[in-house]
């Protein structure tokens, strides 16, 4: 009778610490998930961002380009 009480016992501890364990793990789940949703937000502004420079360096070749032919124009070349 004592012998099942003990393994009954050691049971429930276990699962207490199987429950335990797996809120932790839910836990540090959410956190993770959290940290790729503002991740991801970073990575998508720093595209946009990366984009916008692109198109700033191209309209400055091309006005750098037209000052350059001006330039060009008044030497007599």
């Amino acid at each position: 009778m004592f012998e099942n009480e003990k393994v009954l016992n050691t049971l429930a501890s276990k699962v207490t610490e199987l429950m335990l364990k797996y809120e932790e793990v839910c836990e540090a789940n959410e956190a993770l998930r959290n940290e790729l949703i503002s991740v991801k937000a970073q990575n998508e502004a720093k595209s946009n961002q990366i984009m916008r420079l692109e198109e700033e360096l191209k309209n400055q070749d091309l006005a750098s380009d037209d000052l350059l032919k001006q330039v060009e124009a008044v030497l007599g070349r």
